[in-house]
């Protein structure tokens, strides 16, 4: 459900990224203290308070501590994501970014079936994502999906936003910027 439409109204909770976390070390000096990481509530506004720490597993790395907070008034629970890491996918956004690519050499750490279906989700309609970004009114943003076209692909929305994503990639760029639009969007 979640793949192509936001979180339904009664979600409390989710996953905020932190996009301005681009490498495990800061990522390591932000959890070192629970205030840099904190936000507040989607629903009532009110700073959250932090709730427990989960593990998140990347292939051919040491666990990774993930932050979530609570809120205190209304209960909603949220899990504060690096930037780096891609939402839904446990693997590091350029890690998704390369397997996606039509290079000769796959990277070694995702699998053949994962990078096909990786492969077969970025063929799959962008149309949600594409009438969020149009209605967010940016004319940068409105050439994109002028260029791709309302029915376009996910493969074809990344290609079309790289020259907007600068360094951290079309991935982890865009990924941030529909999950602030329409929170539990996905790109891929």
């Amino acid at each position: 459900m979640y793949l192509s439409s936001g979180y339904p109204a009664s979600v409390k909770g989710g996953t905020v990224i932190a996009a301005d976390v681009g490498d495990r070390e800061e990522h390591e000096r932000r959890l070192a203290s629970p205030d840099h990481y904190r936000t507040e509530c989607r629903i009532c506004g009110r700073p959250m308070h932090a709730h427990a720490t989960r593990q998140r597993t990347l292939p051919d790395e040491p666990p990774l501590e993930i932050r979530r907070y609570r809120c205190p008034d209304c209960g909603g629970v949220v899990t504060v994501l690096p930037g780096y890491v891609a939402r839904h996918l446990h693997q590091k956004t350029e890690t998704v970014e390369e397997a996606l690519s039509e290079a000769p050499e796959p990277p070694r750490r995702v699998a053949p079936r994962t990078r096909r279906r990786w492969r077969e989700r970025a063929r799959t309609a962008a149309t949600v994502a594409l009438q969020v970004l149009s209605a967010l009114r940016s004319p940068a943003l409105l050439a994109v999906v002028a260029q791709v076209g309302l029915d376009g692909t996910r493969g074809a929305l990344l290609d079309a936003f790289r020259p907007l994503a600068g360094p951290r990639g079309p991935l982890a760029t865009l990924t941030n910027l529909l999950n602030l639009a329409l929170p539990g969007l996905r790109v891929m």
